[in-house]
């Protein structure tokens, strides 16, 4: 993935005028071991709590079967 490039100030002034404002987003790091070990836990947490729920008697399996019906 390319650098994305800096904006003139003219650029700038122009997205300000129209409205917009310049934010920052911070996300987590997928490469990092700790991201990596905690998504794993809430992954499994997941699981174990829709088992626990009994999640699998909520849906019903065949109802894509009638989806396009009147």
């Amino acid at each position: 993935m390319g650098h994305p490039r800096e904006l003139s100030p003219e650029e700038r002034d122009l997205l300000i005028r129209r409205g917009y404002r310049p934010v920052e987003v911070w996300v987590p790091d997928p490469t990092n071991p700790s991201y990596l070990e905690d998504a794993r836990r809430q992954a499994a947490n997941s699981v174990e709590a829709d088992e626990k729920a009994g999640i699998e008697e909520l849906y019903d399996p065949t109802a894509y079967e009638e989806w396009d019906r009147p």
